[in-house]
């Protein structure tokens, strides 16, 4: 039977009515008719619908547009448990970790208020996220660097770690005095004496805060024989992190721990190297002739005698609640860092063995890069005897301050840390109120370098 074909509309006057001729094939095939814009009058009815049959049964192509069928779901990445990220794990900080919390697990209860004391090495390799961690995990206010300001920045003229910094602080003219050799050794700290300034007048303490709203503050002395202390806010924030540089190596450290042991041939020596832009080759001589003889505790008791002011400044610092939660740290956080917290420990009421215990565990705080630090100190010209931190040498520090001030307290008074400062931070580490002691805090302290 022939196909049905589709009336023709009917044509305007004037013109034929003939059909539009076909083509040698008049059986357009289904899949042309399925694709085409435009059905015309020579298209049949079974043409069609052979064709939207074909078009059903035949698979797509990517020339047509069929709706997507759902994705099967994913699974999650399973990650082995040392592959998994820790969001709360300092990257490239070494040595943190919570003083009160350390402490209060070390004696089995809570004597200590936990997440308000931090202390580690130092942050100049940290990472943003990092930092980030401090403010917002840590909620760390109050940074207190140990080191001088250009202690970590000196470039590649010298290594980034104490007694560097020294060096690169000192003026020609700190050579430039007596030029007399110093008495042998007699396994005494470098050159112990008492805890006076350069010009031998007795060191008075610290002055009481006072206000500042500069992002970057230079303090202002008020006392004989303290210097300027900067201050650095953490710009873009209103509340953002405050900074203070607190300098163990200041003048005095320099004049009786550095450069007093030398020989005079030495510091002519050390003096030809500084005007010929030499620092390397001095920090390596100060290592090896100034601070390697008289071992890791004597350096600790040269802090003891020549860096007073500055420990009284620290604590004076730590005696304000408005600086908490707040992080103390030098280049390792292990020495300077480690006589602050000591300190801060006794005061709070702590005995020696837990002292010595949180010294200790610096070894593991620094444990991952040993190797790096022996490195360094061997371009300082100590040995690694300057990487560890031995329990005897806490041991031995604790006995000395008895054997020569009396006690811990008698040391923090000779200082100018006054009892009612050692009860203000006491309470501050313990969780008491603060105001029920006396004094004022305004919130920020002048201290002295």
């Amino acid at each position: 039977m022939p196909a049905e074909t589709l009336p023709a509309a009917p044509a305007p006057a004037g013109t034929s009515t003939a059909a539009p001729p076909k083509s040698a094939d008049s059986s357009v095939p289904g899949d042309k008719i399925a694709h085409a814009d435009v059905v015309d009058a020579s298209t049949t009815v079974d043409q069609i619908a052979d064709a939207a049959e074909q078009a059903s049964a035949a698979p797509k192509t990517q020339s047509q547009s069929p709706v997507e069928a759902p994705k099967p779901e994913e699974k999650p990445l399973v990650l082995s448990e040392e592959e998994r990220p820790v969001p709360e794990v300092l990257q490239n900080i070494v040595n943190f970790r919570d003083v009160g919390k350390n402490y209060n697990g070390d004696i089995g209860s809570k004597a200590l208020k936990e997440g308000i004391f931090f202390r580690s090495g130092r942050l100049d390799d940290a990472t943003t996220k990092d930092l980030e961690l401090l403010t917002e995990l840590y909620h760390i206010r109050t940074v207190i660097d140990l080191r001088s300001e250009t202690e970590g920045k000196m470039g590649d003229d010298l290594v980034n770690t104490f007694p560097a910094s020294a060096i690169n602080e000192t003026k020609i003219y700190e050579l430039l005095g007596p030029m007399r050799d110093p008495p042998a050794s007699t396994g005494e700290p470098i050159d112990a004496v008492g805890p006076t300034n350069v010009d031998g007048a007795s060191e008075s303490p610290a002055p009481h805060p006072q206000k500042s709203t500069s992002s970057t503050n230079v303090t202002k002395p008020t006392h004989k024989g303290e210097v300027p202390v900067t201050r650095k806010v953490e710009k873009g924030k209103e509340n953002g992190r405050v900074t203070y540089y607190v300098n163990f190596a200041g003048k005095k450290f320099r004049r009786h721990a550095v450069w007093k042991p030398l020989k005079t041939s030495t510091k002519i020596k050390c003096i030809c190297y500084l005007l010929t832009h030499q620092k390397p080759r001095v920090v390596s001589v100060v290592g090896s002739e100034s601070i390697q003889p008289h071992g890791l505790l004597g350096l600790n008791l040269a802090f003891l005698h020549h860096s007073g002011t500055e420990l009284a400044s620290v604590l004076r610092l730590m005696s304000h609640p408005s600086h908490y939660p707040l992080l103390v740290h030098c280049t390792q956080g292990k020495d300077r860092t480690g006589l602050v917290c000591a300190l801060a420990l006794h005061i709070a009421g702590a005995h020696d063995a837990e002292i010595v215990k949180d010294y200790e565990r610096t070894n593991e705080g620094l444990k991952r890069q040993r190797d790096v630090m022996v490195e360094e100190m061997r371009k300082t010209g100590l040995s690694e005897e300057f990487v560890d931190a031995p329990p005897e040498c806490m041991v031995g520090v604790l006995a000395y301050i008895r054997k020569t001030w009396g006690s811990v307290e008698g040391y923090l008074e000779s200082i100018g840390f006054e009892e009612v400062e050692q009860r203000r931070l006491k309470a501050c580490l313990v969780g008491l109120d603060v105001d029920d002691f006396g004094g004022d805090d305004e919130g920020e302290a002048v201290v002295a370098k």
